[in-house]
């Protein structure tokens, strides 16, 4: 006769949420193109907004709570609104929330095209959680997205490598690599822009980052 095998409830929580995690893994994988830094993320942090309300108590459920909310404001277009609970929730909790709370602050100033702020918010991101790789490398890349926009093409080029740098095997890696590579054609510096191809090409050969990169830098050599 088999002995039956009884599983907890907490076993059976955490077996969910390491399987949603590993799905989500494998998306990123899969769609592993894409040009927003948000993107890249996102459904990972969504996830691990919906695993901390669900399974902490007290003071951190509350937080998680807050974070939520003042995350669909933002996806609402409500930016100010979501600024400022993000904002109280990066300086009134600590850990994985208020880590969380400190990058969504310094995107949601980014779609406001607030670039300082953002720039700032991004930094103190770098400077003070630095959680994972993948969200410090996309809080690097932020940074350059601001100063692109801001026209500021040579430094936004070497913040995108940076973030090359900083975790090359980022899904958002060969992204990088291109904005490096605008923004140094953007800025007239076609030597160094065929640097950055050459070393693309090198590292994800025939791939659409590779011949849009090489177009990118052909029409501005010809311009």
């Amino acid at each position: 006769m088999r002995t039956k095998v009884k599983i907890t409830k907490q076993q059976m929580k955490q077996d969910k949420f390491t399987t949603v995690m590993l799905k989500a893994k494998d998306w990123l994988m899969i769609n592993w193109q894409v040009t927003a830094i948000i993107a890249a993320i996102v459904l990972l942090v969504v996830i691990g907004i919906i695993y901390m309300v669900s399974t902490k108590s007290g003071k951190q459920q509350e937080a998680a709570s807050r974070l939520a909310a003042a995350y669909s404001e933002l996806k609402r277009d409500n930016s100010q609104v979501a600024i400022l609970e993000m904002s109280s929730i990066a300086e009134e909790y600590s850990g994985y929330i208020a880590a969380r709370a400190q990058f969504y602050l310094a995107n949601a100033h980014y779609e406001s095209r607030n670039y300082d702020e953002a720039i700032a918010n991004y930094q103190k991101y770098i400077d003070k959680f630095h959680e994972n790789k993948i969200t410090t490398a996309s809080a690097i890349a932020g940074i350059a997205y601001c100063m692109e926009n801001k026209q500021e093409f040579v430094p936004a080029g070497e913040k995108f490598l940076e973030a090359v740098k900083y975790y090359p095997d980022s899904p958002s890696a060969p992204d990088y690599y291109l904005g490096a590579i605008r923004c140094f054609t953007t800025a007239q510096d076609f030597t160094r822009a065929q640097q950055i191809l050459d070393e693309l090409k090198e590292k994800y050969p025939n791939t659409d980052y590779t011949r849009r990169a090489t177009m990118l830098v052909m029409r501005e050599n010809a311009e």
